[in-house]
This record gives structure tokens, C-alpha cells and sequence, in this order.
């Protein structure tokens, strides 16, 4: 009787852990809802709209992209880079946007923003108002070699495949990441 219950647990525990490595769930970086969009590949592309984006969804056409103030301490550089809402309606986004340091010449500058934290929650922009994200790198000088300086920041919206070019001169050092998206200019 042992030797039955025994081979019937081991086989119920198999089948748990086939069912629990085969659940279908998918861990990668994309999100199901209204937004997601940095991409970590060697070259800048832009992320693919989700089948669930809101009918209310902000499109790149809508919005513009600036950097706010940076600040620095421990190191450390952080600077908001803020999506305001140029168009007449409210519209949404979700997630983290995409960002690339480019040259002047369009040729991307080293990786793209990795993404640090997790995904927030929807944020509605109303006309003129904006929603904004953290750029996070080291400071130079701190040991992480830094990519030359760039022209510009190409922005992908999330869940669009457009971008929005920003004239800055920003200097990533070991990389950077980039924030999810929340109300606001401030950033996170």
C-alpha cells in the first residue's frame, strides 16, 4: 500500500511541475496592456504595438519630447525625460519608453535603455499636460566608460513604433536605464 501511494504522489508531483514549466506564461519584456517599449538589442527598434492599446492611447503624433533637469549625487545622474500631451484630447500611455543616444548623423551611440523597475500603472495625460520617466547613468569619472556624447535621444513612445527626436547632449556612462512612465515632469 506504501509503495502505491508512494508512486502516486511522485506521480502527481511530476505532473504539477510539468503543468507549472509548461503554464504558458511569458516573463519577457513586453507588456499586455497599453504601453511597453524599451528594447535592449544592439540596434534601436522600435517595439511592437500591443493588440490590447486603448482606444485612448497617446500616438507619437500627439506628444513631445524634452529632458528636464538633471540631477546628480553618490555618483549617480538622473534626468527626467518628459512626454507632454500636444494634441486636443486626453490620451494614455503605459510603461517604459524606448530610448537610444544618437549622433548627430542618426547613427545610434552605444545599447539602448535598459529598463529599471517595474511597469506602473496607466497614466492619462490631458492636452498640455505630461507624464515622464527617470534616465539613470553613473557620472563620469565614477570607473564605467563613457559612450561619446550624443546629438540627440530617440524616444519610442510605448506601444508605438514611431519616435520622437530630442536635440540633447547626454553622455551615458556603464549604460543607462530608463524608468517607467508616471504623471508629471519630475520624473521617479
Amino acid at each position: 500500500m506504501r509503495k502505491i501511494l508512494a508512486g502516486i504522489s511522485i506521480s502527481a508531483l511530476l505532473v504539477l511541475g510539468a503543468a507549472a514549466c509548461s503554464s504558458g506564461s511569458n516573463n519577457a519584456s513586453s507588456s499586455k496592456d497599453t504601453t511597453t517599449t524599451a528594447k535592449s538589442s544592439a540596434s534601436t527598434t522600435a517595439p511592437s504595438p500591443s493588440s490590447t492599446v486603448s482606444s485612448t492611447h497617446c500616438t507619437t503624433d500627439q506628444l513631445k519630447g524634452s529632458l528636464g533637469e538633471t540631477q546628480s549625487g553618490a555618483g549617480q545622474r538622473y534626468t527626467a525625460l518628459v512626454l507632454t500631451n500636444t494634441g486636443t484630447k486626453a490620451c494614455d500611455l503605459r510603461g517604459f519608453p524606448g530610448v537610444s543616444l544618437v549622433d548627430a548623423s542618426g547613427k545610434q551611440i552605444g545599447q539602448p535603455a535598459s529598463r529599471e523597475g517595474t511597469e506602473g500603472a496607466t497614466v492619462m495625460i490631458q492636452p498640455g499636460g505630461a507624464a515622464s520617466a527617470t534616465l539613470h547613468t553613473s557620472a563620469a569619472g565614477m570607473g564605467a566608460q563613457c559612450d561619446a556624447t550624443s546629438a540627440q535621444l530617440r524616444v519610442f513612445p510605448p506601444d508605438n513604433t514611431a519616435s520622437i527626436t530630442i536635440t540633447a547632449a547626454y553622455s551615458a556612462c556603464g549604460g543607462f536605464q530608463v524608468t517607467t512612465l508616471v504623471p508629471g515632469t519630475a520624473g521617479n
